[in-house]
């Protein structure tokens, strides 16, 4: 009866060993990555969210061009009447609102919600003197000031009409962020997700 209890009790203790390891094999990685990772992910969330609060605007990309825009007045029969040529430099500066990025820890990684880019500056200067031939049209101030915020609309209008440059600066940004979090929390294999947000 004693033999009988003692296989009894190996027949029961390896049944339980078997069972223990295939609910370790089963279940232990779900634990290990909801415990060990989730808590690596929920933490390296809140610093992200942290510095995006307080980051304000982050300039991703920079375009700068440098051209001579010429405009003329033509009278009938007379042809030029007026014709002005200005050396300019424009610059624009694209990228995102930092503290309208989400951050949201998942069980196996960070999802992060960047907003669409947009433009954070942008400037035009005359860079030479301007060549004016008005003679029977003289060239009034406010004319020119027309002429100077036309190309500079234009300039604008070119980085923000399409979407390949708003574009290129929302992946820049994702680029940046990255790279930063991995500065904040001192993580370098986070599994960050960018999506695009609002």
């Amino acid at each position: 009866m004693k033999r009988f209890g003692k296989w009894l009790l190996r027949v029961l203790a390896t049944a339980a060993g078997i069972a223990l390891a295939v609910f370790i094999v089963r279940y232990g990685w779900d634990w290990v990555n909801g415990s060990v990772l989730g808590g690596k992910y929920k933490r390296a969330t809140e610093i992200i969210s942290h510095e995006m609060f307080k980051g304000g605007e982050m300039t991703s990309v920079k375009y700068f061009d440098q051209a001579v825009m010429e405009s003329s007045t033509k009278a009938l029969l007379i042809g030029d009447v007026q014709k002005v040529t200005v050396p300019y430099a424009y610059e624009i500066g694209l990228g995102i609102q930092m503290d309208r990025v989400t951050v949201e820890a998942k069980e196996d990684g960070i999802a992060i919600a960047v907003p669409k880019a947009k433009m954070i500056y942008d400037s035009f200067q005359v860079t030479g003197e301007p060549k004016v031939s008005d003679f029977l049209y003289p060239l009034s101030e406010s004319r020119y000031q027309e002429m100077l915020d036309a190309q500079a609309k234009e300039c604008r209008e070119k980085y923000l009409s399409g979407d390949e440059f708003l574009n290129a600066a929302w992946e820049e940004a994702c680029a940046l962020i990255r790279a930063q979090a991995e500065q904040w929390t001192g993580e370098k294999e986070l599994k960050l997700v960018f999506q695009k947000g609002e």
